[in-house]
């Protein structure tokens, strides 16, 4: 029924009313025919009765049953509609009857009883059948005859309906519902005039046509402008993303030859001004650096391209290097850098550990850099939700605050606390705006509280998968459950910090915020015949530092072989006469790493324990072992100053340097020489280095020679480019600028490694 159009439903509709109009027309004229005919029957029994009744009142008082029965048998045969009479006397008995001999195979009869009154006196009955054929069938034709009237007037009536509204609803209507329907379908709208007649219901609908199609008329043209405007913005990011990536190069490429040549310069005799002038040189090209850095990272934010890649990271760790960082610039400033890393939480998590460390290092380098003096702490925290830990980072300094009126705007990308052109603090004021765009794509959240003068506390909060493919390190393993410790510092946030590490790892600790005060309590145990297995120091305390502290300690003879160990954020604090003078065991600086402090327990208490290894630098690498045959390096870069770079920081190696141009001449080098390591440039004429590194590795196929390593030398910084090397066969990275001493360590790493023909495993250097 739903496909039906709309005037067959009403003809339909129409049909369906007459037939039931008819029919009940019909049925009220049948009541009412009958009752008519009942009506009429009654009058004519009650006349023949009284007809009959009249004529033979004698026969019927003398019983004269013959002139009764002949009466009867009259009357009967000249009224072919009755057919039966029956007279009683008074008193009920019969005393003539006479019946037609149709009256047994009538089926439709009517029997009446009347009394035979004569003078007000009755003296007898008389019952008479009719019969109702005839009236039957006349009111059946009466019927009929009326419902073809109705009919035929109803049939009429929607024939003129029907024409009627096909002409003033049903015509306009189909051609509003065409104009709409192409409309919609944006066809070229075929003109149908509404006819005047037409209500103005149908007119205003059509105006509504009207309407509707000027809007989408109007739509469709403002979609071609997006459409145009769209194609313009996709083609404008693309370039604008070629001309990052070529600016990174061509940025980088040059600084790599500053800051190289900086630091080759720092490594030569040079007097005090021209030490000067190469650190400044070597500062200002890394300040350079941060600031191309971070251009990159919020143009790629802001064009919707960044994405996050995630893996599995050891997060105690990370923060330990980030404060280690932070703390070695922080040197120079009376500043000491805390980290409280809740000894409840896991250590592995699943996550982008390059953009968690960019965060975290420039909301706690801005708050060193703020700092003049005091201490900034780093507090750590979190909350297990299933299988993720919602973590908190407080980071507290006692800095210069910032006003309640700037606190907004120093998110926001370009705008500092102070943004007077003479500022105190240069920055471009888009590390923090990045560090907040980075923890909103990562779903937290950062907020800051600060009071002019006293300092701030920024609150950094982000969900993190926890990861179970954290390798656990050997240090771990070291049982220093039991051992009891003295713990000696004039900050009490230290000491919460180093007394709560230890617990978490057995250490009964025991606190003093004074020199004075430790020497109190190991004159106590002392008494009561206890010992301490080892002491941690502060070097810098009030009134007793740390290096007169340990006199005094070693002046007791029971603690004369204590073992001690020195926290300083001083470097060279103490030297080595006075080191060895006071049997100082270990000096560490602040902050102390978890691995380094343990480890430094377990040596001090003559535990049997291999070291961890520190990060290879330049006095530490083996100079690639000059007892080896020198090692063979393949140098494909055609930019003159990189050349000159990397030769001059492999000067002094226990290498062989073979530099090309180009990726074809290093693919012939290869050939010819068989190197036993590659640096490749990315970006050369003629043959690049992913092409060159395809030839290389598919020479090595066929051949069945044993894998190079390829280390990729590039100045791109696009999200990819890692990708495309590890696609192309390359083993490692390294970006330009280059820093000699990581170059040494990436060398160093693959020289001394023997490298699978399908390894998968990228380190990138950073």
């Amino acid at each position: 029924m739903n496909n039906i159009r709309l005037s067959t439903q009403i003809a339909i509709s129409l049909l369906v009313t007459a037939i039931i109009v008819g029919l009940t027309f019909g049925e009220i004229e049948r009541r009412l025919e009958t009752k008519r005919l009942n009506t009429n029957l009654q009058e004519q029994a009650g006349l023949t009765v009284s007809l009959i009744g009249g004529l033979l009142i004698e026969a019927i008082l003398i019983r004269d049953t013959p002139v009764l029965d002949t009466a009867l048998q009259e009357a009967v045969q000249r009224n072919t509609k009755l057919l039966s009479i029956t007279v009683f006397d008074e008193n009920g008995q019969k005393l003539s009857h006479f019946s037609n001999t149709a009256l047994k195979t009538e089926a439709s009869v009517r029997k009446f009883t009347k009394d035979i009154i004569f003078d007000g006196s009755k003296f007898g009955s008389m019952d008479i059948i009719w019969s109702t054929v005839q009236g039957q069938k006349l009111v059946a034709k009466n019927v009929n005859t009326a419902r073809f009237k109705i009919f035929a007037v109803l049939s009429t009536l929607a024939i003129l309906f029907l024409a009627l509204m096909s002409k003033l609803a049903m015509q306009p209507l189909q051609n509003v519902h065409e104009r709409m329907m192409r409309t919609i379908n944006r066809d070229a709208v075929a003109v149908h005039n509404i006819p005047k007649l037409a209500s103005i219901e149908f007119h205003a609908l059509d105006r509504s046509v009207t309407t509707l199609e000027n809007a989408l008329s109007e739509r469709d043209m403002r979609e071609k402008e997006l459409r145009v405007a769209s194609e313009k913005a996709t083609r404008a990011s693309e370039a604008k993303s070629e001309f990052l990536a070529n600016m990174s190069h061509e940025k980088r490429t040059p600084m790599n030859g500053v800051i190289g040549m900086a630091e080759l310069i720092l490594e030569t005799n040079l007097d005090r001004d021209q030490k000067v002038y190469a650190e400044t040189i070597s500062k200002s090209g890394s300040a350079l650096l941060t600031i191309i850095n971070d251009i990159l990272d919020f143009s790629k934010i802001e064009a919707g391209k960044f994405e996050l890649d995630p893996t599995p990271f050891d997060l105690s760790k990370t923060m330990e290097d980030i404060v280690t960082l932070i703390a070695a610039k922080t040197s120079q400033k009376d500043v000491e850098i805390t980290l409280r890393f809740d000894p409840n939480l896991p250590c592995g998590y699943y996550g982008d550990v390059g953009r968690i460390r960019q965060i975290l290092t420039n909301i706690i380098g801005n708050a060193a850099k703020f700092t003049l003096s005091g201490y900034v702490h780093i507090n750590v925290s979190g909350k297990k939700i299933s299988d993720r830990i919602h973590l908190q980072f407080d980071i507290e300094d006692t800095g210069i605050g910032i006003p309640a009126s700037k606190i907004e705007g120093i998110f926001n990308e370009f705008e500092q606390v102070d943004g007077a052109a003479n500022r105190k603090f240069e920055d471009t004021g888009l590390g923090l705006a990045i560090s907040t765009r980075l923890i909103k794509i990562m779903g937290g959240l950062i907020s800051v509280k600060s009071t002019v003068g006293k300092g701030s506390i920024f609150t950094i909060s982000f969900e993190l998968p926890i990861s179970n493919d954290i390798q656990i390190e050997e240090y771990q393993n070291i049982k220093l459950s039991g051992k009891s410790a003295l713990i000696v510092d004039d900050l009490a946030v230290n000491l919460n910090i180093l007394s709560e590490r230890l617990r978490s790892w057995g250490v009964i600790c025991t606190t003093a915020s004074s020199g004075k005060l430790a020497m109190q309590i190991l004159n106590d145990t002392q008494k009561q015949g206890e010992i301490f297995d080892f002491a941690i120091l502060d070097f810098q305390m009030p009134e007793m530092d740390g290096k007169m502290l340990a006199e005094n300690i070693r002046d007791i003879k029971q603690y004369d072989t204590l073992p001690l160990i020195l926290l300083s954020s001083v470097d060279q604090s103490i030297d080595l006469v006075t080191k060895k003078r006071l049997r100082i065991d270990e000096t560490l600086m602040k902050p102390a790493r978890a691995v380094i402090l343990r480890s430094a327990i377990a040596s001090a208490l003559k535990m049997e324990f291999n070291r961890p290894n520190t990060f290879p630098t330049h006095e530490n690498i083996t100079k690639l072992d000059a007892s080896c045959a020198p090692l063979e390096i393949l140098i494909a870069e055609d930019n003159r100053t990189n050349q000159l770079v990397l030769r001059i920081m492999l000067k002094k190696e226990s290498a062989f340097l073979e530099i090309t141009q180009n990726g074809s001449e290093a693919v012939d080098s290869f050939i010819s020489k068989k190197p036993d390591l590659i640096l490749m440039d990315m970006s050369m004429p003629e043959m690049d280095g992913l092409e060159a590194t395809q030839k290389i590795r598919a020479i090595e196929s066929q051949k069945r020679l044993q894998r190079t390593p390829i280390i990729a030398l590039t100045a791109n910084a696009m999200k990819g480019d890692r990708e495309l090397c590890l696609e192309a066969g390359m083993d490692d990275y390294l970006c330009k600028p280059i820093r000699k001493d990581m170059l040494l360590q990436t060398i160093h790493k693959w020289a001394g490694e023997h490298i699978v023909t399908d390894n998968k495993e990228f380190l990138e250097v950073s």
